[in-house]
């Protein structure tokens, strides 16, 4: 059985973001692993996760939905990186912001394509 999910483009660019985000979340305190480091690791996998998901789904409109949620999923990994970063966590988060900017446009680009009308 091919998983279909596993040819996109935004699939293999999500698990890129997952290892990018993990070696970040691995500088995070200790006391932080049951909060932010949980938070920034479940939000970047439920990336990669709605897109898997959303490809299953039988028509273009329910993938398009999943992967709406899969850009608010970056959002939430982005504001747990400024939030690290505020907090003296992370001296940077440049290059991962750089990433979820791409990553985003990317779905986005994507979700065009499926045509999917929106009326």
């Amino acid at each position: 059985m091919e998983l279909a999910y596993r040819n996109l483009k935004v699939w293999h660019k999500s698990l890129s973001l997952i290892k990018s985000v993990y070696c970040a979340a691995e500088k995070l305190p200790k006391c932080e692993e049951s909060n932010l480091t949980h938070r920034l690791r479940s939000s970047v996998v439920a990336v990669a996760l709605n897109i898997a998901e959303g490809k299953s789904r039988k028509t273009a409109k329910e993938f398009s939905d999943f992967l709406d949620l899969s850009v608010c999923a970056l959002h939430e990994a982005e504001a747990v990186l400024v939030i690290c970063l505020e907090l003296g966590y992370l001296k940077s988060i440049d290059a991962i912001h750089a990433e979820i900017t791409s990553l985003a446009k990317t779905i986005n680009a994507f979700k065009e394509s499926l045509h999917v009308n929106e009326n």
